[in-house]
């Protein structure tokens, strides 16, 4: 087959006529050629002198005295032929292949697609068929959302009553109380005790620079932050009995076997402190007052280790703070089981099973620790305690907000009192952040209390009668 290709090629190749040319080659040849036909003045069709297309040149009769050879016969001004379709051995051998056998051919064309197939980079032949029209533009990307509105800067100094929930987040008659409760002990050679609770509460319920409060109240530029100091040293240091457990339990009853009741829920929230995140241990009880507080720790311990401690933990463990029959819950994974702090069944429990109804009704009575953090998070000292100039001024606007948290709770003053929210997060709680590891019991030198496993489970069985 190969041998009839060959011939095949050798047929479909145009005829030339054969010259004797002495030296290497067409080369020579050509050189030979156009040598002699400038020297008999025989020029040939060129760009300079181009022939016209009906124009044919006529032979004109050798020179013999100076012609040592004899040239062949100039050939006609004959346009070429067109370019052959085959012109090598394999193209030939593909064409006889493909005429004598087409199934052969058709194997070849299949392998060929296989291949381009199994190359990650190719594309199909369904694909090349399916893709006639141009693609489809990609669509637009989705424009961020807009931010929202920066909120308005507060009224200071508030000019109307309606202005001082904005500014200070107190109504008027709770400014009115505070500054005649405190006028004796907020003393300052330059300011009135007004002015100075004032500036105090505008810093914490804003954030505001000092400079910046300073030039709205017209007053020296030191002014604001030494209000600042004198108001969280004269509530910590005079008024600390707000931030504790009432003198006389909660709930009392005249049956001789009282029913456990829930005293509050024990979280810890996180804030970002000036040198790094700050834990504060909180309980809360009904009403969103803060019970107990316990803030500067490291904001890397765990809950646990914050609950161990406080002195929160010792008197609870010596029954000075609950009565036998009370209890707390604690929010978050990372409290263990204990007689006096009750957590949830740990693992998928059944719907409508006592465990069940036992987590959803622990769920309910954290909601208000919950509130209380987001209410702390509003003020704007919290929400900016990375800028304040130590960790104790941190710890210390901790405690001032709580302060003021429980006065305005117990005035009827809900001013400062975040929105109740009835589906909260998992993980963030509006500042509640756990840190740790599931506890469960046993955990960190925490022995399985029978009582504690006893409590839990009458809880539990009675939580369907409530």
């Amino acid at each position: 087959m190969r041998h009839f290709a060959r011939f095949l090629v050798k047929q479909c190749r145009p005829h030339r006529p054969s010259a004797t040319v002495h030296g290497s080659g067409r080369a020579r040849a050509a050189s030979a050629s156009s040598s002699s036909a400038s020297r008999h003045g025989d020029r040939l069709p060129s760009k300079r002198n181009p022939l016209p297309y009906f124009a044919t040149p006529t032979a004109q009769p050798p020179h013999h005295h100076h012609q040592r050879h004899a040239l062949p016969p100039r050939r006609s001004m004959t346009p070429p032929p067109p370019p052959l379709l085959l012109t090598t051995t394999d193209s030939a051998a593909a064409l006889l292949l493909l005429l004598v056998d087409p199934a052969a051919a058709a194997a070849r064309a299949r392998k060929r697609k296989r291949r381009r197939r199994d190359d990650p980079g190719s594309v199909s032949d369904a694909d090349a068929d399916a893709d006639t029209g141009d693609p489809a533009p990609p669509p637009p990307p989705a424009a961020p959302p807009a931010p929202p509105p920066p909120p308005p800067p507060p009224p200071l100094p508030p000019t109307s009553p309606d202005q001082f929930p904005l500014a200070f987040r107190v109504s008027e008659e709770t400014f009115k109380f505070l500054s005649g409760l405190l006028d004796p002990l907020l003393s300052h050679p330059s300011l009135q005790p007004p002015v100075l609770l004032a500036l105090a509460l505008a810093r914490l319920a804003s954030g505001l620079p000092y400079p910046v409060l300073a030039a709205r109240f017209g007053v020296p530029p030191s002014a604001p932050r030494a209000a600042s100091r004198r108001l969280r040293r004269v509530l910590l240091a005079n008024f600390r009995f707000w931030l504790a457990f009432p003198s006389e339990p909660s709930t009392t009853t005249s049956s001789t076997t009282p029913r456990p009741s829930c005293r509050g829920a024990l979280g810890c929230a996180r804030f970002a402190g000036p040198a790094g995140p700050l834990a504060a241990q909180l309980v809360a009880g009904a009403s969103s007052r803060v019970l107990s507080l316990a803030a500067g720790f490291r904001g890397d311990r765990t809950d646990l280790e914050v609950l161990r401690l406080s002195s929160l933990h010792q008197e609870v463990e010596q029954g000075r703070v609950l009565e036998p029959t009370q209890y707390l819950v604690g929010d978050g994974g990372g409290y263990p089981l204990l007689p006096w702090l009750m957590v949830p069944f740990r693992g998928p429990v059944v719907p409508g099973s006592p465990e069940a109804e036992f987590n959803t009704a622990h769920k309910a009575m954290c909601r208000p620790l919950r509130r209380a953090v987001r209410s702390l998070m509003g003020w704007g000292a919290i929400a900016r305690l990375h800028e304040e100039e130590s960790a104790r001024a941190a710890v210390a606007c901790i405690g001032t907000c709580a302060m003021l948290h429980n006065v305005l709770l117990t005035r009827g003053d809900y001013s400062a009192l975040a929105p109740e929210e009835e589906e909260e997060a998992e993980i963030d709680l509006g500042g509640l952040q756990s840190q740790g590891d599931e506890a469960g019991a046993g955990a960190e030198g925490f022995e399985v209390d029978a009582r504690a496993l006893a409590l839990r489970s009458t809880l539990a069985a009675t939580m369907g009668n409530l």
